[in-house]
């Protein structure tokens, strides 16, 4: 799990390092995943290399609930594929996940005694999805985006990103 966070960090760096020129922009979100079937808060990056790509690592955890937290890790790349007039870019993103997933529970089985303990792991999988970018302006938009996870865990994700250009 160190190595995947280790190539996440040069992946960032390496995508800070093109043309400063380029646009860059961070900001939240707010998702629905279906099978983990709870809401999450994200933390969203996107580096603009060209017109038609961008590089968009994100982090997204998700509440706490029967004792499970589970969060992902998303490193992927959206490709513009039009412009829909008076309203933004539709784009289609595809990239990797890791479905980080941690379980506590705590068992009173009464004269026989208390059982407590914890379980944690990861899935690794891929992102397929859409998503519609609606600049407000040169420094802040509004990103509805709808994304399937394959993998060990696979779910539905439906969300909204505010992203300000940085």
């Amino acid at each position: 799990m160190k190595k995947f966070f280790l190539a996440t960090i040069v992946f960032a760096f390496f995508f800070s390092s093109f043309q400063a020129s380029s646009q860059i922009s961070a900001g939240g979100g707010i998702v629905y995943a279906t099978d983990i079937n709870n809401i999450g808060i994200s933390a969203n990056g996107k580096y603009q290399i060209n017109e038609t790509w961008s590089a968009v690592p994100s982090f997204t955890y998700f509440f706490k609930k029967n004792g499970i937290t589970w969060s992902a890790l998303d490193l992927d790349a959206n490709y513009n594929i039009t412009e829909i007039e008076n309203l933004g870019s539709l784009y289609a993103l595809g990239g990797l996940n890791m479905t980080f997933f941690k379980w506590k529970y705590d068992a009173d089985f009464g004269e026989f005694g208390d059982f407590s303990g914890s379980a944690s792991g990861s899935d690794a999988g891929v992102n397929i999805g859409a998503g519609l970018n609606i600049a407000k302006n040169e420094k802040f938009a509004i990103a509805p985006e709808l994304r399937y996870t394959l993998g060990g865990a696979n779910y539905l994700r439906v969300g909204v990103k505010i992203m300000f250009g940085l």
